[in-house]
């Protein structure tokens, strides 16, 4: 008997050691990253190239570790820029003046739409990025993750506000795995209210912590379907209202 409960007693911590500690991170200087991705990669902003991205596309990272990025659907997605009234470079919204993005796009006007996926070719053990709705008003972002395998590990939501004010007041959504470098994907989705503009949203350059900084062979990717196979149909989020607005573009 004390054998078969000193077996069940390790088998429950051991789940516990294996489970991973989550922590959300209210800003970019709490997460003190060590790599990022530089959207300009990309090329410069569609108001200047007049094109939209294929999904999915390979990108580097500061550190030289391949992401796949793109809406989950296959669609196109853009690269824009936070522009100011009067300095169309793509996006009116409140990122700092100049900062690269990424659009999801909006499949009733241009590109794809979202939800947008990173999968990591080398696990991170954090993430943080500024999200803003192209829709004006209250929304909420919602983040799933995801370890290398594909398994979820978490779902979290954070709330913020889309306006035109240039002040770099865009949403933080940003999470800490304490556990060690476990996130191999992330799966990024917004509820603005509207089924129309759901999952329309832009983020600037994602930062991440890597706990191994070696770079991985790009034949390491897991395929792309695997995460397709694990979006969600279902919107995620409360219902919201804002202020419908024509496209950026």
């Amino acid at each position: 008997m004390r054998r078969n409960l000193l077996l069940l007693l390790s088998s429950v911590f051991s789940a516990f050691a294996l489970a991973d500690n989550f922590q959300i991170l209210p800003d970019r200087a709490s997460q003190n990253p060590t790599d990022i991705i530089d959207w300009t990669q990309l090329g410069p902003s569609a108001v200047f190239t007049n094109s939209t991205i294929p999904s999915p596309q390979v990108v580097t990272t500061f550190n030289g570790n391949p992401v796949l990025v793109g809406d989950i659907n296959g669609g196109d997605f853009l690269r824009v820029d936070e522009g100011a009234p009067g300095i169309p470079l793509g996006w009116d919204g409140n990122f700092d003046f100049g900062e690269s993005l990424v659009w999801t796009g909006n499949p009733n006007f241009i590109g794809g739409g979202g939800p947008f996926a990173l999968v990591f070719a080398v696990p991170v053990s954090s993430f943080g990025f500024n999200i803003q709705t192209d829709l004006y008003g209250p929304f909420t972002a919602g983040v799933e993750v995801f370890d290398p395998s594909f398994n979820a590990l978490s779902f979290f939501s954070f709330s913020g506000f889309s306006d035109q004010s240039v002040n770099g007041s865009a949403l933080f959504a940003g999470v800490y795995d304490y556990s060690g470098s476990n996130i191999g994907a992330i799966l990024i989705s917004t509820d603005s209210g509207d089924p129309l503009w759901n999952n329309d949203f832009a983020i600037n350059d994602p930062s991440f912590n890597n706990d191994t900084p070696e770079p991985a062979s790009i034949a390491l990717m897991r395929p792309w379907w695997c995460l397709q196979r694990l979006c969600s149909a279902a919107d995620r989020g409360k219902t919201l209202h804002g202020l419908q607005q024509r496209p950026r573009i």
